[in-house]
């Protein structure tokens, strides 16, 4: 596998984590989930809710090894990135 590729798929994942990490500290301090598609896994699985959302990112990180085009794969990193900086966002104007 070509390391660049290797490296936009480890990217996704950290950035997965990146999110859930993140969106941990939002709830902790009062806030809600803006997703609705998490608001409903947090309702069915409780604190659980991170199942779905890590299975969700090793569903895309699966479907990415199986691309050839980098720039695609770079592309829903970036993608993948927004989450966690509008997390950083609401965190940076909470405190």
């Amino acid at each position: 596998m070509n390391w660049v590729k290797a490296l936009l798929l480890l990217s996704v994942l950290l950035l997965g984590c990146a999110d859930l990490a993140t969106t941990n500290r939002i709830l902790e301090l009062g806030f809600g989930e803006a997703n609705p598609f998490m608001q409903m896994a947090q309702a069915w699985f409780g604190v659980w809710w991170l199942i779905p959302k890590l299975g969700l990112t090793y569903l895309v990180i699966a479907l990415l090894w199986r691309s050839e085009n980098l720039s695609r794969i770079a592309l829903v990193v970036a993608f993948c990135s927004t989450p966690v900086i509008n997390n950083l966002v609401i965190l940076a104007g909470a405190s």
